[in-house]
């Protein structure tokens, strides 16, 4: 099939099924003699499964190092088990980091209606200004968290 049927059928773009192609996670579709792509079939049941990978958090070079590993006669299910196993302890503790941001939030919003209850109408309560200081102060950490974790998962996967 041509490369805009199997993009519509797989609900991607054609430049998607393009760029899975050039990074290895499609194989090099043949040339019609106009020069079209011709996917096999089975394409479209491949780029299906990385959806539905991509949707779980695996990346596109852990798919296609998996895939690879796969097309070459080896059994990579459970280093699949292990990411996911990984990708869910970096979920619980994203969660985490945001669960104690929205509990900061909260302190921050009581923080200012209670400054705005005592600031006359027409004045400024400099409510920004006050995250400097006091229970005002929300903590930037959850994002350099996020990357810190992510950091961690790249060097484990390398090790790996």
């Amino acid at each position: 099939m041509r490369s805009g049927t199997l993009a519509r059928q797989a609900k991607v773009s054609v430049d998607t099924l393009h760029y899975y192609e050039r990074i290895g996670l499609l194989a090099a579709s043949p040339r019609t003699p106009g020069g079209y792509r011709e996917y096999p079939a089975q394409a479209l049941q491949r780029v299906i499964l990385i959806q539905r990978a991509l949707t779980l958090g695996f990346s596109l070079s852990e798919l296609r190092d998996i895939l690879r590993e796969r097309e070459q006669g080896g059994a990579p299910c459970r280093r699949v088990a292990a990411l996911a196993r990984a990708k869910l302890a970096q979920l619980d503790a994203q969660m985490r980091d945001l669960q104690a941001l929205r509990h900061r939030m909260v302190e921050v919003i009581h923080d200012w209606e209670t400054r705005l209850a005592k600031t006359p109408k027409g004045r400024q309560a400099r409510l920004l200004e006050g995250l400097r200081d006091g229970v005002s102060r929300v903590p930037s950490l959850v994002p350099h968290k996020i990357q810190q974790r992510k950091q961690q998962r790249r060097k484990q996967w390398i090790s790996n």
